[in-house]
Formats: structure tokens, C-alpha cells, sequence
């Protein structure tokens, strides 16, 4: 795998104009070409410890596993999306393109119109494109739990959680479906704690912890006892504050659980490995085909983890979490994707 460049991208293109009128008879004895997957990373760039790291394991496991080859290119800021984007579609030899994040939405609407037969896979997105693979989660599913951990931990004898009855969420930035995991988030305290207030704050970025942390801070400062972050590697800033002040925090992702595991109780967890790797693998055995995939709690593609937490969740709340993932799964308990939906949904739903 290649971290491009637009200089490289060039190089390599120049190389392959030269070279592209061979022997062909030489071509005709030449094993089938392998896959080659271009990843466009979003702004949080790999070591987020996060989105971006973990759509990267999910390449490097499809290269292992499926023989693939692919390159990727980290995204400074969203300016960059369209051109990296372009740089790979511009090869013609990528034989699918995974972008992540729904700020590459634009970006990708002008790529499609430019290059029709380009097939994308448009990782954590519900946008409907023609002929753009848009692969998205439950994100309500996601946070749901965390949030009833986060409603009654703050009412909880827990040493780290006090008698405000505060807890927060932080996002990195404003899109919808991020805001369907705050509405879930916020579902979930109230579900068990309706009388709990619950901080929101937005980042504006999902690379910039010192931003992540000094919001996280004023939140423990106001009385949030637990936050969730929705931020990328803006959220390591929250796991910094976490600790400062003796506070919890709750991770997304991937399980973020051993980065602190004296301050993070439990995990949002979203496997983007395994949503990477099935586009890889849907390629690879013919059944890639555009559209929008949706999966959940019922399809394991979310729920949330205290592996590697060494914060002991009293066994009170891990029976009310364990009842409420059930019914999730069953389709008893159906959860509010908009924030606009959360007043009348909490009314109607009270944990009994």
C-alpha cells in the first residue's frame, strides 16, 4: 500500500502512458490483474485511533485475505477532496474508490458526473448517489447505549460520577448522520434518567483534540460527570480531559477503551473495519452494486463494549443495558434518528 501524492500520481501515470502499448503477447500470458483500491481518507487522518485507522486495518485485512493492492491519501481539510478524489479517478486504474465521511459528498456528486463508470464506495453516508455505493449505520443504534450507561451512571454510586446529574456529547463536526448519533446518545440518558441534562457541544473539526479537550473540560466544569464523543481524533482532546479532571468518558469506533481505561467506561462501537473490508470483498466476488446498505445492532454492525475498560459498571446497569440491547434487536424498542424526534419519542418511552 502507497500513501500518493499528486506528484507521484503524475510519475506513475506518465510511466503507465509509455508503457501502456507493450508486447501484446507478452500481455496475453500475464495473470489477471489484482484489485487496486484507491482510499481517501477523511481529515482526521490515520492515527485518529478511530474512522481513519480503522478503514485502513480494513484494507490491510482485504490485501492479506483477498489479494488486493491499494493506495491512500490523507485529506488536510475538506478543499481536498475533490482533487484527491479526481487524482484517483484521473488513473483509470483504481478499480473502486472508498471515500469516508459525508463531508465528501459534494466532492463525490462531481467525480460521478465526470466519471460515470468509476465505481465509489462512500463509507459512513446515507447520500443517495447515482452509482455510488453509500454504506451507512444505525448511528441512533450506536450511541443508545452508552447513553442509558451515561443516564444511570450519573445517578450511581460510581466514584468518578457526583450529584449533578449532568452528562455531555461532543461532536467533531455538524452532519446529519452524526447528529442522528447525538439524538441516540441523548435517547438513551433520558430513556433511563429523563430528568438528566445533557451538554451538546460541536468541535468543527475531527482533528483538533486541544479543540476536543478545552470543550470536554467545560463540560466537566458545568457538572458532566460522563461525555461522549463523537469527534474522530478531535476526541482523543475529551479522553485528555477525562483524566485531568477524574471524570468518564465513553468512546466511538473502534474500541477505544485501552487509551484510558481508568476514565473510559465503554465504547460506541461501529466496526468501519468490516464495513471497509465486505466493499472490498463485494468487488472482489462480483456482488458490488451501487446503492445505499444500512446495517445495525440486529446485523452486529453496532452495539457498544467495556472490554479493556477497567471501570466497574455496577451489575445493576449492565442488566438494564443488557434487557435494552434485546429489545433493540428484537424491534420492541425502536429508537429516534432526528433530534427533532427526541421529545415525543422520549414521552412515549420510559424504561420500566
Amino acid at each position: 500500500m502507497k500513501k500518493l501524492t499528486c506528484l507521484f500520481l503524475i510519475a506513475c501515470l506518465a510511466l503507465f502512458t509509455l508503457t501502456a502499448g507493450g508486447n501484446k503477447e507478452s500481455a496475453e500470458v500475464k495473470p489477471a490483474k489484482a484489485p487496486s483500491i484507491g482510499l481517501v481518507l477523511s481529515t482526521g487522518g490515520l492515527g485518529d485511533k478511530n474512522f481513519n485507522d480503522m478503514a485502513y486495518e480494513g484494507l490491510q485485512k482485504a490485501q492479506e485475505a483477498l489479494g488486493i493492492t491499494f493506495d491512500y491519501v490523507e485529506p488536510k481539510s475538506p478543499s481536498d477532496f475533490l482533487p484527491q478524489n479526481r487524482m484517483f479517478a484521473e488513473a483509470g486504474t483504481y478499480d473502486l474508490i472508498i471515500a469516508l465521511g459525508n463531508d465528501q459528498l459534494e466532492a463525490l456528486k462531481e467525480i460521478k458526473k465526470d466519471f460515470p463508470n468509476q465505481k465509489i464506495s462512500f463509507i459512513d453516508s446515507s447520500a443517495v448517489i447515482e452509482g455510488v455505493r453509500s454504506v451507512s449505520t444505525k448511528w441512533a443504534e450506536q450511541t443508545f447505549l452508552c447513553g442509558v450507561v451515561a443516564g444511570l451512571g450519573t445517578l450511581s454510586t460510581m466514584d468518578k460520577a457526583n450529584k449533578e446529574n449532568t452528562v455531555g456529547v461532543i461532536l467533531g463536526m455538524d452532519f446529519p448522520n452524526l447528529r442522528e448519533g447525538v439524538a441516540g446518545f441523548i435517547a438513551g440518558v433520558k430513556y433511563v434518567n429523563p430528568d438528566c441534562d445533557v451538554l451538546q457541544a460541536t468541535v468543527g473539526a475531527f482533528n483538533d483534540p486541544g479543540k476536543g479537550k478545552e470543550i470536554a473540560l467545560s463540560m466537566y466544569n458545568r457538572g458532566a460527570d460522563f461525555i461522549q464523543h463523537i469527534a474522530g481524533a478531535s476526541g482523543l482532546g475529551v479522553f485528555n480531559a477525562a483524566k485531568q479532571v477524574n471524570r468518564y468518558a465513553f468512546g466511538v469506533g473502534g474500541n477505544q477503551n485501552h487509551l484510558e481505561p481508568d476514565h473510559i467506561v465503554a465504547t460506541s462501537i461501529r466496526n468501519v473495519n468490516d464495513m471497509v473490508y465486505n466493499e472490498v470483498s463485494a468487488l472482489v466476488d462480483g456482488s458490488w452494486s451501487a446503492g445505499l446498505q444500512i446495517s445495525g445492532m440486529k446485523e452486529g454492525a453496532v452495539g457498544y463494549s467495556t472490554e479493556y475498560s477497567n471501570v466497574t459498571l455496577p451489575e445493576s446497569i449492565r442488566t438494564i443495558v443488557e434487557q435494552t440491547r434485546k429489545k433493540i434487536i428484537a424491534g420492541e424498542l425502536v429508537l429516534p434518528t432526528s433530534m427533532e424526534a427526541l421529545p415525543s419519542w422520549t414521552a412515549a418511552n420510559q424504561y420500566k
